[in-house]
C-alpha cells in the first residue's frame, strides 16, 4: 500500500496527514504504516538508474586517478556522451 497523490481525495489525505506530523499531533492517519515507515527504494526508470550510477561511480574513479578514463567513460566519449569541459 503506498501514497499517490493522485486525486483529490488522496491529495487532501496527504495534506492532512502532513499537517498531523507538521504539528507532532498524533492521530489515526500519523499512526499508518505507510506514514511511520520509509518505503522502499526503487528507481523509476531502472535501467536508466543504472546506468547513471555507472557513469558517476567512473567518474569518480576518474577523479580518484588523476583524470584517467575507464572504458564505459571513453566508450560514452565516442558516442558523444561524454563528460569533458
Amino acid at each position: 500500500m503506498g501514497y499517490t497523490g493522485l486525486g483529490v481525495g488522496t491529495t487532501r489525505f496527504g495534506a492532512a496527514t502532513m499537517l498531523d506530523l507538521l504539528d507532532g499531533v498524533e492521530t489515526e492517519r500519523t499512526q499508518l504504516k505507510m506514514v511511520q515507515k520509509k518505503p522502499i527504494p526503487f528507481p523509476p526508470e531502472p535501467f536508466r538508474y543504472i546506468f547513471i550510477r555507472i557513469t558517476q561511480w567512473s567518474i569518480n574513479q576518474a577523479d580518484k586517478h588523476r583524470g584517467k578514463r575507464n572504458l564505459w567513460l571513453r566508450t560514452l566519449d565516442k558516442l558523444g556522451l561524454g563528460f569533458d569541459s
